[in-house]
């Protein structure tokens, strides 16, 4: 999985129009980050990349740049 792709899935996750995203947006300003959507993420990075998701790593991220590095990419 490349930026773009990981961008528009978790674009899904958060539930918005992920057309336009560079990654240097704040994670909570996006869309509904909540506990669903972390948990939606963690999923998709464990069956789409065969990764499992460091929850302090998680903790700390801000962007989706943040997240992106949290998957391993």
């Amino acid at each position: 999985m490349d930026k773009p792709a990981f961008f528009a899935a978790i674009a899904e996750i958060l539930e918005v129009d992920g057309s336009g995203l560079t990654g240097e947006e704040n994670v909570r300003d996006v869309g509904n980050w909540d506990s669903l959507s972390v948990i939606s993420f963690v999923a998709m990075v464990d069956s789409d990349l065969g990764r499992i998701v460091d929850g302090e790593k998680l903790k700390s991220a801000v962007t989706l740049n943040d997240l992106a590095a949290v998957a391993g990419l």
